[in-house]
């Protein structure tokens, strides 16, 4: 079992967005705290503790980042199901880059300039479903003897082998492309896919296999491909190919809130 940060990106003014996932194969991750300091050698004080292993971000709101001059440090400590003396700590992490330094401001911008443009003009209502790696294992597929799935559609994990499939949700906005059909040949002879762009901020980080619903139609699509966009070599969005999926997949048994207002 180890956490590890994926990132740490200020949301200004004050609030610092806190991403991570926890190596745990075994599924012995029982909760997560979140620490912060304003040294990377501490002390680190608790500012959020006992979240459970369906949460993989954090969304930090009592920092002060006016001037672009505060740069606070997190740590993410992953308590076992076992004991608290088992709990692990990661490694510290700060933003990736200097907060002073022109790069910044270029992606400070570009990011707040896309969010506009997203919620008042070209984007649409989604949400974001980030597929498990860690927390307690599917009890109704899952073979801790094998560690394998008995069930590759299963209605509880989704394949994912992990209880609930997905963690939760995350309601954005994104700039859906129109499809294009790609043509591929395999074993089974040839076969046709829609894939579909997708424009989202650069925060949550989205990874392939990771799933996209349209609020507004409850379409749902599966993420395949990322490509990443920068500014002078700062990430300020994500480029995501996406292809949909039928409506017999088990994914659409995921519930959501599919009227969600996000602010």
């Amino acid at each position: 079992m180890k956490p590890v940060i994926k990132q740490v990106l200020p949301l200004y003014p004050n609030q610092v967005h806190i991403q991570w996932v926890v190596e745990d194969k075994s599924g012995s991750c029982r909760s997560v705290d979140v620490m912060r300091s304003e040294s990377p050698l501490g002390p680190f004080e608790v500012i959020e503790s006992d979240l459970d292993p369906s949460v993989f971000f954090y969304v930090d709101p009592d920092v002060e980042l006016s001037g672009l001059t505060r740069k606070p440090h997190y740590l993410v400590r992953a308590n076992s199901i076992h004991s608290d003396s088992d709990s692990v700590l990661s490694s510290v992490a700060t933003a990736s880059y200097d907060h002073k330094d022109h790069r910044a401001r270029i992606a400070r911008k570009a990011r707040r300039d896309l969010k506009v443009t997203l919620e008042r003009l070209n984007g649409v209502k989604i949400a974001i479903l980030k597929r498990k790696t860690f927390g307690p294992r599917c009890t109704y597929c899952y073979n801790p003897d094998t560690k394998d799935t008995l069930i590759s559609q299963c209605p509880t994990c989704f394949g994912t082998s992990f209880e609930g499939g997905y963690h939760v949700p995350v309601y954005t906005w994104g700039k859906i492309d129109p499809g294009a059909v790609q043509s591929s040949l395999g074993v089974s002879g040839k076969s046709e896919t829609a894939i579909t762009g997708l424009t989202i901020v650069d925060y949550p980080i989205v990874s392939p296999d990771d799933i996209v619903v349209e609020l507004q139609n409850n379409r749902r699509y599966k993420v395949q491909r990322i490509m990443v966009s920068e500014s002078s070599r700062v990430l300020v969005h994500q480029d995501l190919q996406i292809s949909e999926l039928s409506r017999s997949s088990p994914e659409y048994l995921i519930s959501l809130n599919l009227s969600h207002e996000e602010h």
